[in-house]
Protein backbone atom coordinates (compact mmCIF):
# COMPACT_ATOMS: atom_id res chain seq x y z
CA UNK A 1 0.00 0.00 0.00
CA UNK A 2 0.83 3.79 -0.72
CA UNK A 3 1.46 5.45 2.81
CA UNK A 4 -0.95 8.12 3.07
CA UNK A 5 1.19 10.45 5.72
CA UNK A 6 2.36 13.48 4.59
CA UNK A 7 3.82 16.47 5.93
CA UNK A 8 2.37 20.21 5.62
CA UNK A 9 5.66 21.06 3.28
CA UNK A 10 6.80 25.12 3.00
CA UNK A 11 10.21 24.14 2.72
CA UNK A 12 9.84 20.66 1.14
CA UNK A 13 12.20 21.17 -1.94
CA UNK A 14 11.38 22.02 -5.10
CA UNK A 15 14.14 20.16 -6.77
CA UNK A 16 15.86 23.05 -7.65
CA UNK A 17 17.12 24.56 -4.50
CA UNK A 18 14.40 26.63 -3.79
CA UNK A 19 11.74 25.89 -0.93
CA UNK A 20 7.88 26.07 -1.80
CA UNK A 21 5.86 28.99 -0.29
CA UNK A 22 2.31 27.02 0.62
CA UNK A 23 0.24 29.75 -0.14
CA UNK A 24 -2.81 30.12 -2.75
CA UNK A 25 -6.76 32.08 -2.38
CA UNK A 26 -8.77 29.96 -0.17
CA UNK A 27 -11.36 30.17 -2.18
CA UNK A 28 -12.64 30.62 -5.71
CA UNK A 29 -14.44 34.50 -6.17
CA UNK A 30 -18.00 34.22 -5.91
CA UNK A 31 -19.76 34.86 -9.84
CA UNK A 32 -22.39 36.18 -11.09
CA UNK A 33 -25.62 34.41 -12.36
CA UNK A 34 -29.24 34.61 -13.01
CA UNK A 35 -31.25 37.41 -11.79
CA UNK A 36 -34.11 35.38 -10.90
CA UNK A 37 -36.39 32.25 -10.68
CA UNK A 38 -38.14 33.91 -13.60
CA UNK A 39 -35.07 34.11 -15.80
CA UNK A 40 -35.30 32.16 -19.38
CA UNK A 41 -32.01 30.42 -19.65
CA UNK A 42 -30.12 28.99 -22.72
CA UNK A 43 -28.17 25.98 -22.58
CA UNK A 44 -26.46 25.05 -25.82
CA UNK A 45 -25.16 21.49 -25.93
CA UNK A 46 -27.30 18.81 -24.59
CA UNK A 47 -24.39 16.38 -23.69
CA UNK A 48 -23.11 15.14 -19.77
CA UNK A 49 -22.42 18.89 -18.83
CA UNK A 50 -25.57 20.56 -20.48
CA UNK A 51 -27.85 18.20 -19.29
CA UNK A 52 -26.24 18.16 -15.89
CA UNK A 53 -26.47 21.55 -15.45
CA UNK A 54 -30.09 21.89 -16.60
CA UNK A 55 -31.37 19.58 -13.73
CA UNK A 56 -29.31 21.33 -11.27
CA UNK A 57 -30.86 24.64 -11.87
CA UNK A 58 -34.66 22.83 -11.70
CA UNK A 59 -33.78 21.84 -8.51
CA UNK A 60 -32.71 25.22 -7.18
CA UNK A 61 -36.33 26.17 -8.69
CA UNK A 62 -35.34 27.91 -12.42
CA UNK A 63 -37.97 26.61 -14.46
CA UNK A 64 -37.80 27.97 -17.97
CA UNK A 65 -34.54 26.42 -19.25
CA UNK A 66 -33.67 25.65 -22.99
CA UNK A 67 -31.43 23.30 -24.24
CA UNK A 68 -30.39 23.31 -27.72
CA UNK A 69 -28.56 20.53 -29.50
CA UNK A 70 -27.52 19.69 -32.63
CA UNK A 71 -27.57 16.51 -33.15
CA UNK A 72 -30.49 14.28 -33.16
CA UNK A 73 -30.27 12.92 -29.68
CA UNK A 74 -28.74 13.74 -26.28
CA UNK A 75 -25.66 12.58 -24.68
CA UNK A 76 -22.75 13.86 -26.38
CA UNK A 77 -19.43 12.33 -25.73
CA UNK A 78 -21.47 9.51 -23.93
CA UNK A 79 -22.81 8.26 -27.83
CA UNK A 80 -23.15 4.13 -26.77
CA UNK A 81 -25.29 1.97 -29.40
CA UNK A 82 -26.35 -1.94 -29.16
CA UNK A 83 -24.84 -4.77 -30.79
CA UNK A 84 -24.97 -8.11 -30.83
CA UNK A 85 -26.39 -8.10 -27.29
CA UNK A 86 -23.68 -5.62 -25.74
CA UNK A 87 -23.04 -1.81 -25.17
CA UNK A 88 -20.52 -0.53 -27.51
CA UNK A 89 -19.44 2.94 -25.89
CA UNK A 90 -18.13 5.26 -28.31
CA UNK A 91 -17.40 8.46 -25.68
CA UNK A 92 -17.04 7.70 -22.03
CA UNK A 93 -16.13 4.25 -20.99
CA UNK A 94 -14.98 3.77 -17.92
CA UNK A 95 -15.76 5.13 -14.25
CA UNK A 96 -13.38 5.44 -11.70
CA UNK A 97 -13.55 5.12 -7.78
CA UNK A 98 -13.32 8.76 -7.38
CA UNK A 99 -16.26 9.66 -9.50
CA UNK A 100 -18.65 10.17 -6.50
CA UNK A 101 -20.75 12.99 -8.96
CA UNK A 102 -21.26 10.30 -11.58
CA UNK A 103 -22.46 7.65 -9.17
CA UNK A 104 -24.89 10.05 -7.49
CA UNK A 105 -26.35 11.11 -10.77
CA UNK A 106 -26.69 6.79 -11.26
CA UNK A 107 -28.38 5.96 -8.33
CA UNK A 108 -30.50 9.09 -8.73
CA UNK A 109 -31.86 8.78 -11.92
CA UNK A 110 -31.59 4.57 -11.79
CA UNK A 111 -31.31 3.22 -15.47
CA UNK A 112 -30.25 -0.33 -14.10
CA UNK A 113 -26.63 0.54 -14.46
CA UNK A 114 -24.48 -2.12 -13.11
CA UNK A 115 -20.76 -0.83 -12.38
CA UNK A 116 -17.98 -3.79 -12.50
CA UNK A 117 -14.49 -3.89 -11.78
CA UNK A 118 -13.14 -2.91 -15.51
CA UNK A 119 -10.62 -6.08 -15.60
CA UNK A 120 -7.55 -6.65 -17.06
CA UNK A 121 -5.69 -5.58 -20.22
CA UNK A 122 -2.65 -6.60 -21.60
CA UNK A 123 0.33 -4.31 -23.29
CA UNK A 124 1.51 -5.41 -26.48
CA UNK A 125 5.44 -4.55 -26.95
CA UNK A 126 5.57 -5.06 -30.35
CA UNK A 127 3.38 -6.65 -32.99
CA UNK A 128 4.09 -9.85 -31.50
CA UNK A 129 4.63 -9.97 -27.80
CA UNK A 130 2.82 -8.84 -24.87
CA UNK A 131 2.77 -8.79 -21.47
CA UNK A 132 -0.25 -8.28 -18.70
CA UNK A 133 -0.33 -4.06 -18.21
CA UNK A 134 0.46 -4.41 -14.64
CA UNK A 135 3.92 -5.94 -15.46
CA UNK A 136 4.07 -2.99 -18.22
CA UNK A 137 5.98 -0.84 -16.19
CA UNK A 138 9.95 -0.33 -16.92
CA UNK A 139 9.92 1.03 -13.85
CA UNK A 140 9.65 -1.45 -10.82
CA UNK A 141 7.04 -1.39 -8.15
CA UNK A 142 8.87 -0.06 -4.95
CA UNK A 143 9.98 2.69 -6.46
CA UNK A 144 6.85 3.34 -8.21
CA UNK A 145 5.47 3.28 -4.83
CA UNK A 146 8.08 5.75 -2.99
CA UNK A 147 7.73 8.18 -6.35
CA UNK A 148 3.58 8.34 -5.87
CA UNK A 149 3.69 8.92 -2.59
CA UNK A 150 6.19 11.75 -2.93
CA UNK A 151 4.27 13.36 -5.37
CA UNK A 152 1.11 12.77 -3.23
CA UNK A 153 2.93 14.98 -0.54
CA UNK A 154 3.70 17.27 -3.13
CA UNK A 155 0.25 17.27 -4.62
CA UNK A 156 -1.24 18.13 -1.17
CA UNK A 157 1.81 20.75 -0.21
CA UNK A 158 0.60 22.59 -3.69
CA UNK A 159 -3.00 22.43 -3.02
CA UNK A 160 -3.74 21.56 -0.09
CA UNK A 161 -7.40 19.83 0.40
CA UNK A 162 -9.73 21.45 -1.53
CA UNK A 163 -13.33 20.73 -3.04
CA UNK A 164 -14.34 20.27 -6.34
CA UNK A 165 -12.65 19.76 -9.68
CA UNK A 166 -10.68 22.93 -9.67
CA UNK A 167 -7.91 24.12 -6.98
CA UNK A 168 -8.09 27.86 -5.52
CA UNK A 169 -5.98 29.74 -7.73
CA UNK A 170 -2.18 28.70 -6.65
CA UNK A 171 0.03 31.38 -5.91
CA UNK A 172 2.57 32.43 -7.83
CA UNK A 173 5.35 30.12 -6.54
CA UNK A 174 3.43 27.05 -7.15
CA UNK A 175 2.34 28.19 -10.64
CA UNK A 176 6.09 28.91 -11.55
CA UNK A 177 7.06 25.18 -10.12
CA UNK A 178 4.32 23.64 -12.34
CA UNK A 179 5.14 25.40 -15.22
CA UNK A 180 5.99 23.65 -18.16
CA UNK A 181 4.43 19.85 -19.78
CA UNK A 182 3.65 16.75 -17.63
CA UNK A 183 6.99 15.59 -18.70
CA UNK A 184 9.25 19.21 -17.28
CA UNK A 185 7.37 19.04 -13.88
CA UNK A 186 8.18 14.98 -13.37
CA UNK A 187 11.90 15.60 -14.38
CA UNK A 188 11.78 19.01 -12.21
CA UNK A 189 10.66 17.28 -9.17
CA UNK A 190 12.45 13.49 -9.36
CA UNK A 191 9.55 11.99 -10.27
CA UNK A 192 10.06 10.28 -13.24
CA UNK A 193 9.67 7.11 -11.96
CA UNK A 194 5.73 7.99 -11.94
CA UNK A 195 5.94 8.50 -15.43
CA UNK A 196 4.06 4.98 -16.06
CA UNK A 197 1.11 6.46 -13.99
CA UNK A 198 0.65 9.21 -15.86
CA UNK A 199 1.46 8.10 -19.44
CA UNK A 200 -1.61 5.77 -18.53
CA UNK A 201 -3.81 8.03 -17.41
CA UNK A 202 -3.20 10.18 -20.00
CA UNK A 203 -1.92 9.21 -22.94
CA UNK A 204 -4.46 6.16 -23.32
CA UNK A 205 -7.05 8.37 -22.80
CA UNK A 206 -6.18 10.59 -25.44
CA UNK A 207 -5.56 13.08 -24.01
CA UNK A 208 -1.46 13.86 -25.21
CA UNK A 209 1.50 13.08 -24.88
CA UNK A 210 3.06 13.44 -22.04
CA UNK A 211 5.95 16.52 -23.66
CA UNK A 212 2.96 18.18 -25.08
CA UNK A 213 0.19 18.10 -22.10
CA UNK A 214 0.46 20.67 -19.95
CA UNK A 215 1.41 19.84 -16.55
CA UNK A 216 -1.87 21.18 -14.62
CA UNK A 217 -3.89 18.75 -16.46
CA UNK A 218 -2.09 15.50 -14.68
CA UNK A 219 -2.19 17.53 -11.55
CA UNK A 220 -5.92 17.99 -12.22
CA UNK A 221 -6.55 14.37 -13.13
CA UNK A 222 -4.40 13.03 -10.88
CA UNK A 223 -5.53 13.97 -7.30
CA UNK A 224 -3.99 12.00 -4.26
CA UNK A 225 -7.16 10.16 -4.24
CA UNK A 226 -7.62 8.77 -7.70
CA UNK A 227 -3.50 7.87 -7.27
CA UNK A 228 -4.39 6.09 -4.03
CA UNK A 229 -7.49 4.22 -6.17
CA UNK A 230 -4.65 2.64 -8.22
CA UNK A 231 -3.56 0.41 -5.54
CA UNK A 232 -6.92 -1.26 -4.88
CA UNK A 233 -7.88 -4.42 -6.28
CA UNK A 234 -9.77 -3.08 -8.75
CA UNK A 235 -6.96 -0.76 -9.38
CA UNK A 236 -9.07 2.49 -9.53
CA UNK A 237 -11.30 1.60 -12.31
CA UNK A 238 -14.64 0.31 -13.46
CA UNK A 239 -16.93 -0.47 -16.62
CA UNK A 240 -20.37 0.78 -16.71
CA UNK A 241 -22.78 -2.16 -18.45
CA UNK A 242 -25.71 -0.22 -19.78
CA UNK A 243 -24.49 2.23 -22.05
CA UNK A 244 -23.18 5.52 -20.93
CA UNK A 245 -25.42 7.73 -23.03
CA UNK A 246 -28.52 5.70 -21.34
CA UNK A 247 -28.35 8.06 -18.24
CA UNK A 248 -27.98 11.07 -20.31
CA UNK A 249 -31.61 9.91 -22.11
CA UNK A 250 -32.88 9.52 -18.71
CA UNK A 251 -31.90 12.60 -17.34
CA UNK A 252 -33.61 14.32 -20.51
CA UNK A 253 -36.48 11.94 -19.96
CA UNK A 254 -36.69 13.14 -15.95
CA UNK A 255 -35.75 16.67 -15.68
CA UNK A 256 -38.60 18.15 -17.89
CA UNK A 257 -37.64 20.76 -19.91
CA UNK A 258 -37.62 22.11 -23.20
CA UNK A 259 -35.37 19.93 -25.23
CA UNK A 260 -34.43 21.52 -28.82
CA UNK A 261 -32.52 18.83 -31.57
CA UNK A 262 -31.36 19.12 -34.43
CA UNK A 263 -30.88 22.56 -33.76
CA UNK A 264 -28.08 24.16 -36.20
CA UNK A 265 -27.32 28.04 -33.96
CA UNK A 266 -26.58 30.58 -36.53
CA UNK A 267 -25.80 33.45 -34.25
CA UNK A 268 -25.50 34.12 -30.29
CA UNK A 269 -25.91 38.19 -29.86
CA UNK A 270 -25.65 39.07 -26.00
CA UNK A 271 -27.10 42.71 -25.47
CA UNK A 272 -29.47 43.49 -22.33
CA UNK A 273 -30.68 40.24 -23.07
CA UNK A 274 -29.68 37.28 -25.07
CA UNK A 275 -30.72 36.79 -28.66
CA UNK A 276 -30.28 33.18 -30.48
CA UNK A 277 -31.18 32.36 -34.60
CA UNK A 278 -31.24 29.40 -34.96
CA UNK A 279 -32.46 26.73 -37.84
CA UNK A 280 -34.36 23.91 -38.00
CA UNK A 281 -32.33 20.77 -39.39
CA UNK A 282 -35.43 19.31 -40.33
CA UNK A 283 -37.65 21.66 -41.76
CA UNK A 284 -34.81 24.29 -42.50
CA UNK A 285 -37.28 26.97 -40.54
CA UNK A 286 -35.16 29.82 -39.17
CA UNK A 287 -36.13 30.78 -35.87
CA UNK A 288 -35.14 33.32 -32.99
CA UNK A 289 -35.32 33.45 -29.22
CA UNK A 290 -34.82 35.67 -26.37
CA UNK A 291 -33.18 34.80 -23.35
CA UNK A 292 -31.85 36.45 -19.83
CA UNK A 293 -29.17 33.91 -19.53
CA UNK A 294 -26.75 31.76 -21.87
CA UNK A 295 -25.04 28.63 -20.72
CA UNK A 296 -22.36 27.37 -23.22
CA UNK A 297 -21.17 23.95 -22.84
CA UNK A 298 -19.27 23.18 -26.39
CA UNK A 299 -15.68 23.63 -26.36
CA UNK A 300 -15.30 27.36 -26.57
CA UNK A 301 -13.02 27.31 -29.34
CA UNK A 302 -16.14 25.82 -31.32
CA UNK A 303 -18.22 28.94 -31.18
CA UNK A 304 -16.16 31.99 -32.32
CA UNK A 305 -18.38 31.86 -35.56
CA UNK A 306 -21.68 32.15 -33.87
CA UNK A 307 -20.93 34.04 -30.04
CA UNK A 308 -20.45 37.36 -29.80
CA UNK A 309 -17.26 36.87 -27.69
CA UNK A 310 -15.77 40.30 -26.88
CA UNK A 311 -11.80 41.16 -26.67
CA UNK A 312 -11.48 40.01 -22.92
CA UNK A 313 -13.26 36.38 -23.74
CA UNK A 314 -11.56 35.42 -27.00
CA UNK A 315 -8.12 36.92 -25.10
CA UNK A 316 -8.62 33.48 -23.06
CA UNK A 317 -10.69 31.43 -25.34
CA UNK A 318 -8.13 31.61 -28.50
CA UNK A 319 -5.53 29.90 -27.16
CA UNK A 320 -7.38 26.69 -26.24
CA UNK A 321 -6.12 23.62 -28.55
CA UNK A 322 -7.83 20.45 -28.67
CA UNK A 323 -7.07 16.98 -31.06
CA UNK A 324 -9.28 14.54 -32.28
CA UNK A 325 -10.66 11.04 -31.31
CA UNK A 326 -11.81 8.14 -33.63
CA UNK A 327 -13.72 5.06 -32.41
CA UNK A 328 -14.28 2.20 -35.04
CA UNK A 329 -16.39 -0.58 -34.19
CA UNK A 330 -14.95 -3.71 -36.57
CA UNK A 331 -16.69 -6.82 -36.97
CA UNK A 332 -13.63 -9.59 -38.23
CA UNK A 333 -13.62 -13.15 -38.18
CA UNK A 334 -12.58 -14.45 -34.51
CA UNK A 335 -10.15 -14.85 -33.10
CA UNK A 336 -7.15 -13.90 -35.03
CA UNK A 337 -3.68 -13.25 -33.12
CA UNK A 338 -4.92 -12.44 -29.41
CA UNK A 339 -3.05 -11.50 -26.15
CA UNK A 340 -4.90 -13.21 -22.98
CA UNK A 341 -7.42 -10.12 -22.20
CA UNK A 342 -9.85 -8.46 -24.48
CA UNK A 343 -8.37 -4.88 -23.00
CA UNK A 344 -5.57 -4.18 -25.28
CA UNK A 345 -3.38 -0.95 -25.21
CA UNK A 346 -0.34 -0.27 -28.24
CA UNK A 347 2.33 2.10 -26.61
CA UNK A 348 4.62 1.87 -29.15
CA UNK A 349 2.40 2.51 -32.12
CA UNK A 350 0.72 5.59 -29.63
CA UNK A 351 3.85 7.28 -30.47
CA UNK A 352 4.64 6.27 -34.12
CA UNK A 353 2.25 8.54 -36.24
CA UNK A 354 -1.24 10.03 -35.66
CA UNK A 355 -3.95 7.95 -35.81
CA UNK A 356 -2.16 4.94 -34.99
CA UNK A 357 -4.54 1.84 -32.95
CA UNK A 358 -3.40 2.89 -29.63
CA UNK A 359 -6.56 0.75 -27.84
CA UNK A 360 -8.70 -2.10 -28.57
CA UNK A 361 -12.00 -3.05 -26.43
CA UNK A 362 -13.45 -6.40 -27.05
CA UNK A 363 -16.74 -5.89 -25.65
CA UNK A 364 -18.64 -8.93 -25.24
CA UNK A 365 -15.60 -10.79 -24.41
CA UNK A 366 -14.97 -7.95 -21.09
CA UNK A 367 -18.67 -8.62 -20.61
CA UNK A 368 -18.76 -12.52 -20.33
CA UNK A 369 -15.22 -12.37 -18.22
CA UNK A 370 -13.79 -14.29 -21.11
CA UNK A 371 -9.91 -14.10 -20.74
CA UNK A 372 -6.48 -16.39 -20.84
CA UNK A 373 -6.43 -19.08 -23.27
CA UNK A 374 -10.34 -19.24 -23.80
CA UNK A 375 -10.20 -15.39 -25.25
CA UNK A 376 -7.06 -16.01 -26.67
CA UNK A 377 -8.13 -19.28 -29.12
CA UNK A 378 -11.29 -17.71 -29.35
CA UNK A 379 -13.07 -20.46 -27.11
CA UNK A 380 -16.28 -18.59 -26.30
CA UNK A 381 -16.96 -16.43 -29.04
CA UNK A 382 -19.86 -13.83 -29.45
CA UNK A 383 -21.53 -16.47 -32.17
CA UNK A 384 -24.25 -14.77 -34.66
CA UNK A 385 -27.15 -17.23 -35.56
CA UNK A 386 -25.96 -18.48 -38.96
CA UNK A 387 -23.28 -19.70 -36.95
CA UNK A 388 -20.43 -17.27 -37.91
CA UNK A 389 -17.54 -16.18 -35.29
CA UNK A 390 -17.08 -12.90 -35.13
CA UNK A 391 -15.33 -10.92 -32.94
CA UNK A 392 -16.72 -6.77 -32.60
CA UNK A 393 -14.23 -4.71 -31.43
CA UNK A 394 -13.66 -1.20 -31.04
CA UNK A 395 -10.34 0.31 -31.89
CA UNK A 396 -9.23 3.94 -30.63
CA UNK A 397 -7.17 5.93 -32.60
CA UNK A 398 -6.58 10.31 -32.08
CA UNK A 399 -4.62 12.92 -33.89
CA UNK A 400 -4.20 16.56 -34.87
CA UNK A 401 -5.41 16.32 -38.38
CA UNK A 402 -8.76 17.13 -38.91
CA UNK A 403 -10.02 13.31 -39.87
CA UNK A 404 -12.89 14.57 -42.07
CA UNK A 405 -10.75 15.90 -44.40
CA UNK A 406 -10.56 13.57 -47.35
CA UNK A 407 -6.83 12.45 -47.37
CA UNK A 408 -6.57 12.30 -43.34
CA UNK A 409 -9.35 10.37 -43.34
CA UNK A 410 -8.06 7.40 -46.23
CA UNK A 411 -4.76 7.75 -44.24
CA UNK A 412 -6.77 6.74 -40.95
CA UNK A 413 -8.54 4.26 -42.48
CA UNK A 414 -4.95 2.67 -43.68
CA UNK A 415 -3.91 3.19 -40.23
CA UNK A 416 -7.00 0.66 -38.96
CA UNK A 417 -6.42 -2.16 -41.70
CA UNK A 418 -2.58 -2.50 -41.83
CA UNK A 419 -3.40 -2.30 -37.75
CA UNK A 420 -6.12 -5.71 -38.99
CA UNK A 421 -3.22 -7.35 -40.95
CA UNK A 422 -0.53 -7.28 -38.15
CA UNK A 423 -3.30 -9.29 -36.11
CA UNK A 424 -4.18 -11.61 -38.46
CA UNK A 425 -8.07 -10.05 -38.78
CA UNK A 426 -9.90 -11.78 -41.39
CA UNK A 427 -12.86 -10.42 -43.40
CA UNK A 428 -13.14 -7.06 -41.25
CA UNK A 429 -15.69 -4.87 -42.01
CA UNK A 430 -16.52 -1.16 -40.29
CA UNK A 431 -19.83 -1.52 -38.69
CA UNK A 432 -19.35 2.01 -37.14
CA UNK A 433 -16.48 5.06 -37.21
CA UNK A 434 -17.38 8.02 -35.24
CA UNK A 435 -14.94 10.73 -35.41
CA UNK A 436 -14.77 13.47 -32.00
CA UNK A 437 -14.25 17.13 -32.88
CA UNK A 438 -12.64 19.36 -30.02
CA UNK A 439 -11.47 16.40 -28.31
CA UNK A 440 -9.92 17.31 -24.91
CA UNK A 441 -9.70 21.06 -25.40
CA UNK A 442 -6.89 22.18 -23.16
CA UNK A 443 -4.62 24.96 -23.04
CA UNK A 444 -0.70 24.88 -23.66
CA UNK A 445 2.03 25.43 -21.53
CA UNK A 446 2.30 28.67 -20.56
CA UNK A 447 -1.22 29.75 -20.34
CA UNK A 448 -2.80 27.16 -17.63
CA UNK A 449 -3.88 30.25 -15.90
CA UNK A 450 -6.28 30.52 -17.88
CA UNK A 451 -8.75 28.06 -16.27
CA UNK A 452 -8.87 30.45 -13.35
CA UNK A 453 -9.28 33.53 -15.02
CA UNK A 454 -12.21 31.59 -16.71
CA UNK A 455 -13.72 31.54 -12.89
CA UNK A 456 -12.80 35.03 -12.79
CA UNK A 457 -14.80 35.47 -15.87
CA UNK A 458 -18.11 33.97 -15.04
CA UNK A 459 -20.95 35.32 -15.38
CA UNK A 460 -19.85 38.56 -15.81
CA UNK A 461 -20.82 38.80 -19.56
CA UNK A 462 -24.60 37.39 -18.48
CA UNK A 463 -22.93 33.71 -19.36
CA UNK A 464 -21.32 30.89 -17.59
CA UNK A 465 -18.64 28.40 -19.91
CA UNK A 466 -19.19 24.99 -18.70
CA UNK A 467 -18.08 21.69 -20.00
CA UNK A 468 -14.62 20.09 -21.77
CA UNK A 469 -12.53 23.30 -22.59
CA UNK A 470 -13.43 25.16 -18.84
CA UNK A 471 -12.48 22.09 -17.08
CA UNK A 472 -11.43 18.89 -18.03
CA UNK A 473 -12.71 16.54 -20.37
CA UNK A 474 -14.33 13.57 -18.46
CA UNK A 475 -17.78 13.27 -17.12
CA UNK A 476 -16.91 13.62 -13.70
CA UNK A 477 -14.80 16.27 -14.73
CA UNK A 478 -17.57 18.41 -16.11
CA UNK A 479 -19.88 17.31 -13.66
CA UNK A 480 -18.17 18.48 -10.61
CA UNK A 481 -17.37 21.77 -12.76
CA UNK A 482 -20.99 22.30 -12.83
CA UNK A 483 -21.27 22.08 -8.84
CA UNK A 484 -18.57 24.46 -8.34
CA UNK A 485 -20.14 27.05 -10.11
CA UNK A 486 -23.30 27.06 -8.44
CA UNK A 487 -21.23 26.71 -5.13
CA UNK A 488 -19.99 30.13 -6.15
CA UNK A 489 -23.25 31.52 -7.32
CA UNK A 490 -24.79 30.54 -3.80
Amino acid sequence: MISTTWSKCPWLSSGVGTPIHHSREESHPRIKGPRSLDDRIAIVGAGPSGLHMAYELKKRGYSNIVVFEKRGEVGGKTYSRFYRNVWENFGAAVIGETYDRTVKLMETFNVGFEVLPQGESSTWLNNNNFVPTIQASPVPLPRLREALERYIALHRCFFDEYEGELMPRPSKDVLYKIRGTVDDFLERFNLTDARPIFYNALSFNAYGLLNETSAIYGLLFLTPATVLSLFKPEKGLFRLEGGWQNLCREMARRINVDIRLNVDILRIVRRKNVRIDYKNRISNELLTDNFDFLILSPSMNSLFDVVDFNVHELRIFTQLRHSFYVKSLINSMAPGKRSLAPIDLFPYKLEQAEYTVFRSYNSHQVENNVTGIDYQQGRRENTDPDGWMYESVLYSHTGKANPWDKQVDEYIQNQIFQHLRDFNKVNPRIVEQVKWNFYFPNYPPGVATALWDIIDMQGRYNTWYIGASVSFDYIEGVIEYNHLLLRLFQ
